[in-house]
């Protein structure tokens, strides 16, 4: 009788499950890209590589300042880039997300600010390739406050074979309240 009633529960609650719906499942990030575990991944290999890099700076009107070296601190120099990851729940109701493939098999994701919003990141824009890696990113970076305005925009590109990082650019402008808006650009090639 006992083996009975084993088989008896196992078969209902087997039934039972088989009738339950799906939970439901967590896509807010299944699909995100990941660009704060991507650029970690890079600062190490980059500090382990120590690739030469030629890097220009232009500072208001004077001289560009151009250096090539392969002593750089990657965790300073992409600082910046860690700023654009907009995965974090908190942001959500920031932003317009639009993930769209393209021609050649691309997919392009898209972050616009509401209108309402003024967070830190205006504009977001990725290119991934078909299996999720890095191609390119476009941002646009805005802070204002009585005392103190900057803007920037960011590019970062990767190699295609290895998905590193090759290129980046940061152009700018920032101001403070008692002084003379500052343009700046940072151009950097490895």
């Amino acid at each position: 009788m006992a083996k009975y009633s084993i088989g008896l529960i196992l078969g209902l609650l087997l039934a039972l499950t088989a009738c339950e719906p799906p939970a439901p499942v967590d896509t807010s990030a299944a699909g995100d890209y990941n660009l704060t575990l991507y650029l970690q991944e890079q600062k190490a290999h980059m500090q382990a590589k120590k690739p030469m890099v030629l890097k220009s700076v232009t500072t208001g009107d004077k001289p560009v300042e151009t250096v090539e070296t392969d002593e750089i601190d990657w965790e300073d120099e992409l600082a910046v880039f860690e700023q654009l990851d907009l995965r974090r729940p908190a942001l959500e109701d920031y932003y317009m997300k639009q993930e769209t493939v393209l021609e050649n098999g691309d997919i392009a994701v898209e972050y616009k600010k509401k209108e309402e919003s003024e967070p830190l990141v205006h504009y977001l824009y990725l290119t991934l390739t078909p299996t999720r890696q890095l191609k390119e990113l476009n941002a646009t970076l805005q802070d204002k406050n009585p005392l103190f305005y900057s803007r920037r925009h960011v590019t970062l590109q990767t190699e295609p074979e290895t998905g590193n990082v090759s290129s980046y650019r940061i152009t700018g402008v920032q101001k403070l309240i008692f002084s003379d808006s500052l343009h700046f650009k940072v151009d950097a090639n490895l």
